[in-house]
Parts: C-alpha cells; structure tokens; sequence
C-alpha cells in the first residue's frame, strides 16, 4: 500500500516513524512525507528510512492550504491512503484532494462544525467507493475506539466520562526551555479560548474553556492530577453514535501541569494568543504568530529526550444483566524510546497509522465518511496498540 502523510509535526513525525518501521507495519510498500516546511519533511524522511530495509519513503514540500498543489502531489506519489496530520485548517483542502484523486483519507480531527461539514460528503466518498475516517488520533480517536469497547459490554450505557491525565518529567529548568510545547501550538491556544462542548440529552451544551475541576486520581508516574474541560470534538461523535444505546452524557477532561498551565493562561490572559491582528508602532502584527516565532527561537538547538506519560480513561456508566453497572477502560502511554517519540505524539501518531493501514489493507472496507467507534473493531485494534508499548486495563463493576 502507499501512504502519503501530509504534516511532519509533532503527531505526523509520530505517524511517519509508526508507518515506516518494519516491526509493527510490514505491509507498507511507499511513503510520502509531505510538508510546507521541506526541511522538516526531508529529516523526517530520513529518520524513516532507518526505520525499514525494504520501504520506499520519499519527501516533499507541500503547502496543504492549496488545492490544487495538493492534488498534484497525491496524483504524482498515486496514493492509496492519505494521512492528514497537518493543522486542522487544512482538513477541507486535503480531503478534497482525496476524493478527487481517488484515495482513502483520515485526518486527526477538528471542531464539532468541521466533522459536521466533513459528514455531508458521504454520498461523495460512497459513490467512488472510498472510506474517510474522521478524527482519528488519540483523542479524538483512539478515545472513541476505547470507548466502544465500555458501551459493547453494557447492555445500555447513560454515560460516558473521558479523562486524560499526562504528566511531564523532563526539568526544563534545566534544559533551558520556558515553554514545552506537548501536541500543537494551535491546539493548545484554541483549547485556552473556544467553548467546550457537553453533550446531554441530544444536545450540544456549552461551558467555559478550563472550568469543571477535577481532581483524579491516575496510575503512576502520572499520579493525581487536576482535570478541566477542553475543547474535544469526540464529545459529540461519541454522543451521535451511542445515543441509541441509551445514551444521555458525555464529556470529556484533560489535565496540565500546574505550572504548564499557568503559563498558556498567562499568554491567554494577556491575548497572546488572539490570532487577530493589532497595531503596533505602524505594522500589523498577529499575537499568535510572534509567540508561535519565539517559542519556536526558544527551542532552537536543544537537544532533550522526551520523558512523559498518559493515561486516557473511559467511564461508562449504564446496566448489565439487569443490573447497574460500571465500565472503566483505560490505556496506559509512554514515551517511545524506540522512536524517540513523547507519550503525547505516540498516542496519536500510531493509532492514525494502523487506521490508515487497516484501510490500505481492506480490514476497514465500509465506504463513506465514519467516525472511529463506528467502523473499528476495539479488540483487534487495541491488540495493535499494545505491539507499540501503550498498556490497556479494564474494569466491570457491578450493581453500583
């Protein structure tokens, strides 16, 4: 099969190594790493091609805001699958380009009203025959697969608590970087600002960014830790499909290092991160885009291993056997000495790829426009995850 990933960040760098290496993908025939930053794909490339004896893996420079740049690349590489791991403003660009070039497509996810967008071009996907997979990372994605498997053991479920603790153990005192930076910069800015969608009752309700505090307790070396609402597109896919099982709640949780924390609201507070443009001294100057350039300065040159941990919990709630009952699920992640990879990268770079060779491999052979817990079997799935290192545990309670 032939992949293209568009985006070499963080989660498509993670994505790319997963794809590339013999161990866990042995099916994959060609590669594509494609990305507006041509350095960026080529090194990732490179750190690919240790990874298989047997693979083709090539590079490109490619701006995914340009539809017909992005057609073009995918026609040239013929790509039977397309891995979108860019930033979530490319989805509608990249997805089209897809479908006109006749491949499968899966992204890692956006807001409630892209997945909505993205779900009315379903007869287009069925009718060439083609599957795309929405938000399909760690959370969104590899949440919702978990979560299919808690509602599968309930005779009906009510509700469904996600909960995400990480925790962080590099000092980066000491490293001399003010600000980590775990997943994308955009995300994290938009997670600070956008209200956080609830779902209950077939409906969407909307509470303030950061609110709902939440102290729970994780297994080690994440440990108790401080959850608050974000923003979570799962949240709503997750209430649609199961909604007929009996389902009235869902929402989801994420915690952040204290001091982590306090740092994004600080930049938030002082609307550091507004992508709207302000005057100064003359120029127009987008907040967002200097503190993205600094960050980015600060970062330059150092040189430090990841060294972080998460845990995704799901909580079902429901009956079984006529009895009320408690299903937990949860997935244990490290960082990936192998890969050189953080917990955070990990979790969504390799469920994105093994979704995408399932596709490529016909094991997920449905066509049309899906969400993960509608189509991926959870035992099969999870089986995968842990040939990449992540530990999963689950737990039945009964009449609770």
């Amino acid at each position: 099969m032939r992949i293209a990933v568009v985006g070499a960040g963080l989660m498509g760098r993670a994505a790319v190594l997963d794809l590339a290496d013999d161990y866990v993908s042995p099916n994959v025939e060609s590669l594509l790493v494609a990305d507006i930053d041509g350095e960026r794909a080529r090194r990732v490339a490179e750190e690919a091609m240790g990874l298989t004896s047997h693979k083709d893996v090539r590079y490109a420079e490619l701006d995914a805001t340009k539809l017909d740049e992005v057609i073009s690349a995918l026609r040239e590489f013929d790509a039977d699958v397309v891995l979108n791991a860019a930033l979530y403003t490319t989805i509608p660009v990249v997805m089209r380009a897809a479908l006109e070039v006749g491949a499968h497509y899966l992204d890692l996810g956006d807001d409630v009203e892209t997945l909505l967008a993205q779900r009315e071009m379903d007869h287009q996907f069925k009718s060439e025959g083609l599957i795309a997979l929405l938000e399909m990372g760690g959370s969104p994605g590899l949440i919702n697969v978990m979560a299919a498997k808690a509602v599968g053991e309930l005779d009906g479920v009510e509700t469904l608590l996600l909960r995400e603790g990480w925790v962080d153990l590099n000092d980066y005192d000491a490293i001399g970087v003010p600000l980590p930076v775990p997943y994308s910069l955009d995300t994290i800015f938009d997670e600070m600002e956008q209200p956080v969608e609830v779902w209950r009752d077939g409906r969407v309700e909307l509470v303030e960014p950061l609110s709902g505090r939440e102290v729970m307790e994780f297994p080690p070396p994440v440990g108790e830790q401080e959850l608050y609402y974000v923003e979570h597109p799962e949240v709503y896919s997750l209430g649609e499909t199961f909604r007929r099982r009996g389902l009235r709640f869902v929402d989801y949780k994420l915690s952040f290092p204290r001091d982590l924390l306090l740092k994004y609201k600080l930049l938030h507070d002082l609307g550091l991160t507004s992508t709207r443009p302000v005057e100064l001294r003359g120029a127009r100057i987008v907040p967002r885009d200097l503190v993205r350039m600094l960050i980015s300065e600060s970062l330059r040159g150092k040189e430090f291993r990841p060294n972080d941990h998460d845990v995704m919990r799901v909580i079902a709630r429901g009956w079984r056997g006529g009895l009320r009952a408690e299903v937990t699920v949860e997935a244990l992640i490290s960082w990936s000495e192998r890969w050189n990879v953080s917990a955070q990268a990990l979790l969504v770079g390799s469920p994105a790829s093994l979704a995408a060779q399932w596709i490529g491999l016909g094991i997920l052979s449905l066509p049309g426009v899906h969400y993960p817990e509608e189509v991926i079997d959870p035992g099969p799935f999870l089986n995968e995850m842990r040939r990449r290192g992540m530990e999963f545990r689950e737990r039945i309670t009964l009449n609770i």
